[in-house]
C-alpha cells in the first residue's frame, strides 16, 4: 500500500536588503517590484498555496517554486538543474510530499544551489531545502517555521490521515504492515539526510512534547480542533524559527535572516500571508517543550463542555 507522508514544520520572510543583511542581485526575481516575483504574485490575490509551480528565469538563472512540494515539483527541478546552470532557488511554500522534498534538497545540497524565501519555507521546505541549500536568504515578510507531520494513507479503500507521531503505533495496531514499512522507510530516509548535513532535532522533539501534553490534557493531538486550547495551550499551526534557533539545530549558511521583531511586524506578517494572526507561534524550544503541561483549569473544562453541548445544538436545530 502506498502511503504519503506530508510535512508542514519550519518557516521564513521577503525585500531586497533591508532588514537581512544581504543585497539581492538586481536582476533577481526576488527583487519586490520583478512582476514573476512570488511577493508580487502575493499581492495579486494568490495566497493559497494548494498548487505546484514552477518557473526558469533565464535572464537570472533562478528557479522559481510556489506552492506544494510534489513529485512533479521534484521532477521539474531535476530537468531545469541538468538544463540550465541555475544559481538559486526562489520559494513561497507551504510543504509538501517528504520524499519529493528529501529529492530536491538533495539537488540543492550536491549542486551547492542558494535557497531565498520569498514568503513561506513551511514544513518540508524548511525541514530538509532550508538546510540543503549552500546559502539561505529569508526577505522581510517571510517565515521559517515548524509543526507536526502528516501520513495521508488508505483505510478499507478510504483516504485517511493521521499525525507523524502517531503513524507507526496506528499502523502496527491495524496490522497494516505494508503502510508502517514505507512509514518507517521514509523515516530511515529523514535520519539518513540530517546526520549527513549534521542536523540536530531538538527543536522536532520540543514540538513532540508540546503534542503529547496537548493530548494528556485534552485528548487528540489535533491542533484544528475548535476548542482545543486554553490559556497556556494554544493551538499551534506553526512554530515560527528564528535565525538563533535554526543555527542551534546546526544550520549553516544563513547569509540574511529577517525576523520579526514586534507585535506589529507578526501581525503584518500573518495579513501579508492571508493567515490568522494567532496561526504563528513565537518562541523559545523550552517554552514550546512546556506549553499545555499544565492541565485545564475547572473553567476552562467547564468552558470546553459547554462549547461541545452547543455544537451540538446548533448541528441538531440545523438538520431540522
Amino acid at each position: 500500500m502506498k502511503i504519503a507522508v506530508h510535512a508542514l514544520l519550519l518557516s521564513l520572510a521577503s525585500s531586497t536588503a533591508c532588514a537581512t543583511g544581504y543585497t539581492l542581485p538586481p536582476d533577481s526575481v526576488a527583487q519586490r517590484g520583478h512582476p514573476h516575483s512570488p511577493h508580487h504574485m502575493r499581492k495579486n490575490g494568490m495566497h493559497h498555496l494548494n498548487m505546484s509551480i514552477t518557473g526558469m528565469e533565464e535572464a537570472s538563472m533562478e528557479l522559481v517554486l510556489i506552492g506544494f512540494i510534489n513529485a512533479g515539483m521534484a521532477q521539474s527541478v531535476i530537468d531545469a538543474t541538468k538544463r540550465y546552470p541555475v544559481r538559486a532557488v526562489i520559494i513561497d511554500s507551504n510543504g509538501g510530499d517528504i520524499d519529493s522534498a528529501m529529492d530536491i534538497a538533495e539537488i540543492l545540497r550536491v549542486k551547492k544551489l542558494d535557497l531565498i524565501v520569498d514568503g513561506r519555507c513551511l514544513s518540508a521546505c524548511a525541514n530538509y531545502l532550508f538546510p540543503a541549500a549552500a546559502r539561505k536568504t529569508v526577505l522581510p515578510g517571510s517565515v521559517v517555521g515548524v509543526h507536526n507531520a502528516s501520513v495521508h494513507y488508505v483505510d478499507k479503500g478510504a483516504a485517511a490521515v493521521v499525525t507523524f507521531s502517531e503513524a507507526a503505533t496506528l499502523f502496527q495496531n491495524k496490522g497494516d504492515m505494508t503502510s508502517l514499512d514505507e512509514f518507517e522507510r521514509i523515516q530511515r530516509r529523514e535520519q539518513a539526510f540530517y546526520r549527513s548535513l549534521g542536523i540536530r532535532q531538538d527543536n522536532y522533539q520540543a514540538y513532540l512534547r508540546y503534542l503529547a501534553n496537548r493530548k494528556a490534557s485534552l485528548g487528540t493531538e489535533t491542533i484544528a480542533s475548535e476548542d482545543a486550547a486554553y490559556e497556556g495551550c494554544p493551538s499551534v499551526e506553526i512554530w515560527a524559527l528564528d535565525r538563533a534557533q535554526l543555527e542551534a539545530m546546526g544550520v549553516k549558511g544563513i547569509a540574511g535572516f529577517w525576523f520579526p521583531s514586534s507585535a506589529r511586524e507578526k501581525q503584518e506578517l500573518a495579513r501579508d500571508l492571508a493567515v490568522p494572526p494567532a496561526f504563528f507561534y513565537f518562541g523559545s524550544t523550552s517554552g514550546m517543550a512546556q506549553l499545555c503541561s499544565t492541565p485545564p483549569s475547572y473553567f476552562a473544562r467547564l468552558e470546553r463542555r459547554l462549547k461541545h453541548m452547543f455544537a451540538g445544538w446548533l448541528r441538531r436545530s440545523q438538520a431540522h
